[in-house]
């Protein structure tokens, strides 16, 4: 099973492709970019073009996402968040995959089994799950292929069901 992991946001949107059959293997790696001066429909735009693009490529089953983490103090990024979040998710309709939505707790947990796992951490237990020398970058690469991981974590626990 082909998952794309994917961490949003508006100025770098982490993707991952990871293959999960008896090994986990990272197949694609990316982080799609957007500039401040560029206008938010084109920033949208080139965020669903570069989605598209991993999907017809990679031809994924499904797609893990991570949940949106807004903070109370900056309710402008959060609304920034929420329409790359709407961006990604007109994509996965119309290209008809799956969807996995996780946490950014439920990501720590199930990787590190610590909710407050720090960055560092989480960059070892993706590389470790991935047989990787050393942890991917950039961190939205990262968090991407840490996405996926828990998503593969998951279909695994409901095949055995």
């Amino acid at each position: 099973m082909k998952i794309l992991g994917v961490d949003p946001g508006l100025a770098s949107t982490g993707v991952v492709v990871i293959e999960a059959g008896q090994e986990l293997e990272l197949l694609y790696k990316e982080v799609i970019c957007t500039r401040p001066e560029q206008s938010t429909p084109a920033r949208l735009g080139i965020i669903a073009e570069g989605l598209e693009g991993v999907i017809q490529d990679h031809h994924p089953d499904l797609l893990a996402l991570e949940t949106a983490f807004v903070r109370r103090d900056t309710p402008q990024s959060g609304l920034s968040l929420g329409k790359v979040m709407g961006v990604i998710l007109l994509t996965v309709h119309r290209k008809k995959l799956d969807l996995i939505e996780v946490t950014p707790r439920e990501v720590k947990e199930t990787l590190t089994g610590y909710g407050n796992a720090s960055k560092e951490q989480m960059g070892r237990a993706v590389a470790k799950n991935l047989r990787l020398s050393e942890p991917l970058k950039p961190s939205h690469v990262t968090d991407a292929a840490a996405v996926a991981l828990t998503a593969a974590s998951i279909v695994a626990t409901l095949h055995k069901r």
